[in-house]
């Protein structure tokens, strides 16, 4: 089960004006790459965004707004909507729409608004079909362009942080597993759920299941206890090569200034490999591990899943057999 998180004791941030009300992204070579794949724990990073609340307890709104292409003059409705059909093409290929819907109102292109990035128009543009009331400082400007990223904070006042960029030495992230917490961070410490969900991403990043988290005598620090998804090998099983098992782990959290998660871990030992391995072992020669369409296995205790990153985990159905 896991806990609620107990604030601790010393770490108190002043409220922060003007809030954050929205998010704003950039795709290209910032949710993915130059062959559109997006970056490792994007995903992750998106779903945990998705559950956000502002500072006012209200859903944190997010879009996506790019450069693309620009309709060559003279500029019609039917050359705009090609190009706005094109660019959801590659949403659909990397399959990062689901984040974006209804796309009509979260995706914006710099064609719809005639302006190109980092100009006010297309911003502005991109919160009028967004259907929110705010202002630019209240938008939160993610991308890996560091003129971005500059004419953002300078110009428009808007807050920014940058991925980063292939050889670039600025930056203020260089992990997807981070974003959550940053942005958790900068809309509100106070607000729980926001943390809780950025901890679960950034842990589920490496491969760990959250179970408990409590704080330490020292500001910013944690004591977690998880389930940490380790692959196994069994010899003579050859549907369950590379099945991953939870194994129990213990560690502490940190949480930096711009609130970076660091974690320290420790890993399974060899001996508590063995032993997952050896149950494993054993529920497959007493086929307590359903396989997919049998019917002799309808008393299993456990299955198969698969993860959205393509992994085979053993899960339990139930805890005994029927």
């Amino acid at each position: 089960m896991t806990s609620r998180i107990a604030r601790p004791v010393g770490k108190v941030r002043r409220q922060r004006e003007p809030l954050i009300r929205v998010v704003m992204f950039d795709l290209g070579l910032t949710l993915i790459d130059g062959h559109n794949r997006p970056f490792d724990h994007v995903r992750e990073a998106l779903t945990a965004i998705a559950s956000f609340k502002t500072a006012e307890g209200k859903p944190l709104r997010s879009c996506l707004l790019s450069n693309f292409s620009m309709a060559t003059p003279p500029v019609t409705a039917q050359k705009v909507r090609a190009l706005f059909n094109q660019y959801l093409g590659i949403l659909d290929q990397t399959g990062l729409r689901q984040f974006f819907e209804p796309v009509q109102r979260r995706v914006t292109l710099s064609t719809q608004a005639g302006v190109l990035k980092p100009d006010r128009a297309l911003f502005e543009t991109a919160l009028r079909r967004l259907r929110v009331k705010a202002t630019l400082e209240e938008c939160l400007f993610v991308t890996e362009n560091a003129a971005h990223i500059k004419a953002a904070r300078n110009r428009l006042h808007m807050p920014a942080i940058q991925f980063r960029a292939a050889g670039s030495d600025r930056f203020d992230f260089d992990d997807w597993s981070q974003v959550p917490a940053m942005i958790a961070h900068l809309i509100d410490q106070r607000q729980e759920e926001n943390l809780h969900a950025a901890i679960k991403a950034y842990l589920a990043a490496k491969d760990i299941e959250l179970s408990s988290l409590a704080p330490t005598s020292k500001p910013g620090r944690f004591r977690l206890s998880g389930q940490m998804w380790c692959p196994v090998v069994l010899p003579g099983f050859a549907d369950l090569q590379a099945v991953h098992v939870s194994v129990p782990v213990e560690g502490e959290l940190i949480s930096g200034s711009k609130g970076e998660l660091h974690s320290r871990v420790s890993r399974p030992t060899e001996e508590q490999i063995a032993e997952a391995t050896a149950f494993v072992g054993s529920l497959a020669a007493h086929g307590q591990i359903a396989q997919r369409g049998a019917i002799r296995n309808a008393g299993a205790t456990h299955e198969i899943a698969t993860d959205d990153n393509g992994r085979r985990r053993l899960v339990r159905k139930r805890f005994s057999a029927l």
